[in-house]
């Protein structure tokens, strides 16, 4: 088989499979700051991501929840998996270093370049730091997002233009990093919500109210935070009862 055919090969892969794309490609690189010796390193292949990955893609109607094999294994129910899968909204609580944000940053690229025309956005509570997880101007290797497509092999790169807390695929994808709020999300149809530490957005509330159209018509809404009192310890209370 020749290169061009090889290539071909990987990026049709990519588009069908996001475990292939995050893990076993070898290509989705994260960055440790706290590492001096290999601060770029591929996105460790451990059961507790894996699940979180099936977590993702099962929320976002992308993986039949029966197939889900790694969230089964990890402990995840029939029942639970279907309903996120009907109910199209996933919340992770979290602590910090469990790289569960990166993981997100990387299913949502793999989302946008895999699926065309989608609109995702990208909430935190400043536009700075959503930015940071999108694009923050510049060099592309700036932020989360950016910086995993900066570093994918060159035939698998799709993104054509940046902006500002904006990147653009050539399929028509649009990644958008946002402050807390809801108006913005009252003002599009976002194919996914993805709001990060969202216990420490005050207006996170609103965010979820404003979503939830969008969500009802096949969006997706992932809430990530660590542990603080406030909207987002009070919904996941209320959706668990």
């Amino acid at each position: 088989m020749s290169v061009a055919a090889l290539k071909a090969l990987e990026r049709e892969r990519m588009t069908r499979d996001a475990h292939w794309f995050l893990f076993d490609s070898g290509a989705c690189v994260t960055r440790d700051e706290h590492d001096f010796e290999h601060p770029v390193k591929p996105i460790p292949d451990l059961p507790y991501l894996r699940a979180v990955l099936d977590l993702l893609l099962a929320s976002g109607g992308l993986l039949d929840p029966t197939r889900a094999v790694h969230a089964l294994v990890a402990g995840g129910t029939g029942p639970y998996l279907r309903y996120l899968a009907q109910a199209r909204v996933l919340f992770v609580e979290k602590s910090r270093q469990m790289l569960v944000s990166w993981m997100v940053c990387a299913y949502l690229l793999w989302r946008g370049k895999a699926k065309a025309h989608q609109l995702i956005l990208v909430q935190s509570k400043k536009e700075e730091d959503a930015a940071n997880l999108v694009y923050a101007g510049q060099d592309m290797v700036n932020a989360r997002m950016s910086f995993i497509e900066s570093r994918l092999p060159r035939h698998l790169q799709s993104i054509t233009h940046k902006a500002y807390a904006h990147l653009y695929d050539q399929n028509g994808t649009h990644w958008w990093g946002i402050p807390e709020g809801g108006s913005i999300i009252r003002s599009n149809v976002p194919s996914v919500l993805f709001s990060d530490e969202a216990a420490f957005q005050p207006e996170f509330g609103k965010a979820y109210t404003a979503a939830l159209p969008a969500v009802k018509g096949g969006g997706q809404l992932i809430a990530v935070s660590s542990a603080e009192v406030g909207d987002f310890c009070d919904l996941i209370e209320g959706l668990a009862a």
